[in-house]
């Protein structure tokens, strides 16, 4: 059961950035979660044409704030590194810093087929395999893109085969999507002979409209029905937590009766704070599904 986080904005002063940092650090120590997933945002306006219905503000470097503002905090950190924007030097010190703070690494591509990339991400197994061969490195699953192609199955195995130790979801909402690519992959992996490998889901909750349009942007899949709730709802926080914990006690369910290593990964990326009171309610309903107190 992982918490994921992004850091404060680079644009913020640095009195600013501190007061982020220390507020994050009183409600994350309180938690009852295995590790505390930093983001790396990237911009993904070249993936669509479609208007972001938010900005795109830099963030500050997810390396150094999880292993310095957030040094106190007693989980390891599982620090994202977009590496399409990276050089092979930049992502080496990143690499190896993290592996010497006890934490875990998980890359990821680029945002699009148009973006240039520095580094492809198989540059970026083969550098984490010659400079920090220890340190355990996720891959991102996106049930979206199996619904697509049919191959996300495939494209995990071949980072398994390159070094990837554990899976993070994109963020789910779309229980039958989710089941359909763990199921593939469940079968190819017996096929192949290769233990299933840990799948954290993320779950987030969602507190207005504008909100759940951005998700879609990202590429996230709203189900009809969803929607229709939310916009039909007087309290549309609480009626997607109550979506978010029936979808997890679901898959979770689904993952037992098939031997299938599933864990949870509750995102806390908004400013308001009502969504991340929400964030919290629902890491502690998680906890309850995974038999934790």
């Amino acid at each position: 059961m992982t918490y994921g986080i992004t850091p404060p904005k680079r644009s913020y002063p640095p009195e600013k950035q501190a007061e982020v940092a220390a507020r994050q650090t009183a409600r994350i120590a309180r938690l009852p979660i295995d590790a505390l997933v930093v983001y790396d945002l990237q911009d993904e306006s070249e993936r669509t044409d479609q208007a972001r219905p938010f900005p795109y503000l830099e963030c500050v470097d997810p390396t150094d704030y999880a292993l310095g503002a957030l040094a106190e905090l007693t989980v390891p950190p599982v620090v994202y590194r977009c590496v399409a924007p990276l050089g092979a030097d930049a992502l080496a010190d990143s690499l190896l810093r993290v592996d010497a703070a006890g934490g875990l690494s998980v890359l990821v591509g680029p945002a699009s087929r148009a973006q240039a990339p520095g580094l492809r991400l198989a540059d970026a197994y083969a550098l984490r395999r010659a400079h920090a061969p220890d340190l355990p490195v996720g891959g991102v699953l996106i049930a979206e893109r199996h619904q697509r192609t049919l191959a996300e199955d495939e494209r995990a195995l071949a980072k398994l085969a390159a070094g990837c130790s554990f899976f993070i979801s994109q963020s789910v909402y779309s229980v039958a999507a989710t089941k359909d690519l763990l199921s593939d992959l469940w079968y190819r992996c017996q096929a192949r002979e290769v233990p299933f490998p840990p799948v954290l889901v993320t779950l987030s909750p969602c507190g207005s409209l504008r909100t759940l349009d951005f998700m879609r942007w990202l590429g996230v899949a709203v189900p009809r029905w969803f929607e229709n709730d939310l916009r039909h709802s007087h309290d549309i926080l609480g009626a997607s937590l109550k979506v978010c914990v029936d979808l997890f006690a679901d898959l979770h369910d689904f993952a037992a009766t098939r031997g299938i290593p599933l864990g949870c990964n509750v995102e806390s990326v908004s400013l308001h704070r009502a969504e991340i009171d929400a964030s919290v309610e629902l890491l502690g309903a998680v906890a309850a599904i995974l038999g934790r107190r």
